[in-house]
């Protein structure tokens, strides 16, 4: 009977206990402050076809897109009251020539002109498409899935800083000894004409467990944030922090809850692992870090779940599988995670639907970026000023 009774108050006692650990965290949870991007204004651009953001100046007002037609790109200048300033076609045969972005075009601080990061050139161009500077012939590999605001490039102390992916040439990406051997970001110093690449994958990260990896997965993001260099690689849940200045010293990881992220592990050297747009489309990913006053934004997708991974495996035309895309973009649209400076988690939410995240900047202490909207083809290019508000 002692027995029983003994079981009977430690069941009581352990079952008090697991209740004040769930009303604890319940509590805990309640208190946490939640938060939105919340757009605060916009700007209507009257413009029938494919535009794509490219760069704000809130201090003078211009917004800088292209649109790209076959072999030739267009550039357009804009105001804030949605009139195009300026237009220009860029190819072999305009002064401006072939400009072969490998990032987005970027504004000049006086915004008078920009910067066009291209290969085998970086140069500047005058608004108006009539004066041309050529900066620099020839520059490292620069690793861009698309060329838009996701992997814009760092101008800081007369530098700029971009996405590299330089390699010492004795290895192909097929190898094990190829990710080690990486330098995942590299800059321009403006004032001696000289490239500089450093910042190989710690060895803390999975890109150094000696597997093989797509190389859609390992595409770095990079922000400057109170002095610290904070770089996100597309394929791993983690933020891993640097030192600001070089040697760019590394300091930490951070592990990074993303909930139901559909990673990849890698696969052995000379094995078949995962076909490349097969990542790109069905992993979770990494798509942008940004800095926006005391916050830092972090844009991913979670990957397809095991039940739109059964149905895209039936898919058997691109058109389905274009379909399926625009679906399952819908059911499980890219999502923030929210840090403040320290790095500490605020809050996880959902992309805007309207919003397209790879157009997402920072510029002046807002955000900003294009409507997307797959299924209604309008006359107008919309630019939102956005912000994070707590609800």
């Amino acid at each position: 009977m002692k027995q029983i009774l003994c079981s009977v108050f430690f069941s009581i006692l352990i079952l008090s206990a697991c209740s004040q650990r769930n009303d604890q965290k319940s509590e805990n949870e309640s208190q946490l402050n939640h938060f939105n991007l919340t757009p605060i204004d916009s700007i209507r651009i009257p413009f029938l076809g494919n535009p794509i953001l490219q760069d704000i100046s809130p201090s003078t007002q211009k917004i800088l897109f292209i649109e790209s037609v076959q072999n030739d790109e267009e550039i357009f200048i804009s105001n804030f009251k949605g009139e195009i300033l300026h237009s220009f076609v860029t190819n072999g045969n305009t002064i401006v020539g072939t400009l072969r972005r490998i990032a987005p075009l970027h504004f000049d601080e006086d915004g008078n002109s920009f910067l066009s990061f291209g290969s085998p050139q970086i140069k500047r161009v005058s608004l108006d498409g009539k004066t041309v500077e050529i900066i620099l012939t020839g520059i490292p590999p620069y690793y861009s899935s698309f060329p838009s605001p996701t992997n814009e490039i760092i101008v800081r102390d007369n530098k700029i800083f971009y996405n590299s992916r330089s390699e010492d040439g004795n290895y192909n990406r097929y190898q094990k000894e190829y990710l080690k051997n990486l330098k995942l970001i590299g800059y321009l110093d403006l004032d001696k004409k000289e490239t500089t690449t450093f910042l190989s994958f710690p060895e803390e990260s999975i890109y150094q467990n000696g597997l093989i990896f797509p190389h859609s997965s390992w595409v770095s993001h990079f922000i400057f944030s109170q002095n610290q260099l904070l770089v996100a690689f597309e394929g791993e849940p983690a933020l891993y922090v640097f030192d600001g200045k070089e040697p760019f010293s590394f300091h930490q990881k951070i592990d990074l809850n993303l909930g139901e992220f559909r990673g990849y592990e890698g696969h052995t050297e000379g094995e078949e692992g995962i076909d490349f747009m097969e990542a790109r489309i069905t992993l979770g990913k990494i798509e942008s870090i940004k800095k926006l006053g005391e916050y830092v934004l972090i844009g991913y997708k979670r990957g397809f779940t095991d039940d739109q991974l059964r149905i895209w495996e039936t898919a058997s035309t691109p058109e389905e599988r274009r379909e399926l895309i625009t679906r399952f973009e819908k059911e499980s649209p890219n999502r923030f995670l929210l840090l403040n400076e320290d790095l500490e988690f605020l809050d996880d939410f959902p992309n805007p639907q309207f919003l397209n995240i790879s157009s997402l900047m920072a510029r002046d202490g807002y955000l900003w970026g294009s409507k997307y909207d797959p299924d209604i083809e309008e006359d107008y290019f919309t630019i939102y000023k956005l912000e994070i508000q707590e609800k």
